[in-house]
């Protein structure tokens, strides 16, 4: 192993890096609206944003590209990100240079110290309810606020829709 660099922690520890893990490390590092590195794009924090831009993507109807790149400094991703915390009354961060919460680097990052509050209005608990004794050709789901219907004991559901919809909210009791 060929021995590049020394690196002093605070607390005055070093360690030894080699060149690659030098670049690691540098690349961990973007501004936003800088393109990511591919190792990067496969971290944890990649993944999470594809989580959250998938979510974005479904709630409002668009096609973030963070939903597929994992891109957290994309810009568009963290304004709507934002745009979503406000509208369900989340605390929003946006990171500042020396802030103390963000690294420098972290510059215009959007997120929120109220994780528990983002992850219930994002995913919110799974309310089911399934009436399989209306009729006898068909049962009914109600499932966060959308109707469903599907041949008897099939359990291969879809969406109610126009007149099929107003029948199962009027007649179909959950």
């Amino acid at each position: 192993m060929k021995i590049d660099y020394i690196v002093y922690l605070s607390y005055m520890k070093k360690f030894i890096i080699t060149e690659q893990e030098k670049t690691n490390i540098l690349n961990l590092y973007e501004i936003i609206g800088e393109k990511l590195s591919p190792d990067n794009l496969t971290s944890g924090k990649a993944q999470q944003t594809k989580e959250y831009a998938t979510f974005l993507n479904n709630y409002y109807k668009i096609n973030l590209p963070s939903a597929k790149t994992g891109s957290w400094s994309d810009k568009d991703y963290n304004d709507t990100f934002k745009k979503f915390m406000e509208e369900k009354n989340i605390p929003v961060y946006v990171c500042k240079k020396g802030d103390g919460w963000c690294n420098d680097n972290q510059e215009g990052e959007v997120g929120t110290k109220d994780i528990p509050a983002l992850k219930a209005a994002m995913f919110p608990q799974q309310q089911e309810k399934i009436n399989t004794i209306n009729d006898k050709s068909y049962d009914y789901k109600l499932s966060n606020g959308k109707y469903y219907y599907s041949n008897k004991g099939l359990n291969k559901w879809i969406e109610a829709t126009g007149k099929g919809l107003e029948s199962i909210r009027k007649n179909v009791k959950f």
